[in-house]
């Protein structure tokens, strides 16, 4: 019987597994970013919050996934989390999950890109308010330079107008 509490999946050996130009470009990835986000807590217009991010991305499953785990803080407070990106081959889709202390409270926002797209640029939606229509998130990850990392995010309101949210700016490191 396996111990299952020794699982890491960045190392546990899995089936082979032939990786395409997307999972490559998952792969670039991998290392340790420093930077800082800029967070608005309000109307367009508002000022951003700015607060500095630290993370590590990782391949894990042999690299058939990436997962970004990172913290940062808001107005002073901790905050930590997690995203796992994805392109799902088959068909032609990036997937992002995402959980943190702060953004995402105790939901999962999943997020999906149009078929066949080369952009990291997905959209999900969340919940705001019992009663209220949910709103929707987009998350674009600009990967472009090798040694700089973007991650735009942007809030969508139930009639589709689209607000900048986080903005993350990285550097290796």
């Amino acid at each position: 019987m396996m111990n299952m509490t020794t699982v890491n999946l960045e190392t546990e050996p899995t089936k082979p597994y032939e990786s395409d130009a997307e999972h490559q470009r998952l792969a670039r990835l991998v290392g340790a970013w420093r930077g800082t986000a800029q967070t608005i807590m309000g109307p367009p217009g508002t000022t951003p919050i700015e607060a500095p991010w630290e993370g590590r991305i990782t391949t894990i499953l042999d690299g058939r996934f990436v997962r970004f785990t990172y913290r940062s803080s808001v107005e002073e407070k901790p905050i930590a989390g997690e995203m796992l990106l994805a392109f799902e081959s088959g068909e032609k889709l990036w997937r992002i999950s995402w959980v943190d202390s702060f953004h995402t409270g105790t939901a999962i926002l999943v997020s999906v890109s149009k078929e066949g797209g080369t952009d990291i640029d997905v959209r999900g939606s969340y919940f705001a308010a019992p009663g209220h229509p949910h709103w929707g998130w987009r998350t674009v990850v600009d990967d472009a330079q090798a040694d700089r990392l973007v991650i735009r995010m942007y809030n969508i309101t139930p009639d589709g107008q689209e607000a900048p949210g986080i903005e993350i700016t990285l550097a290796r490191g």
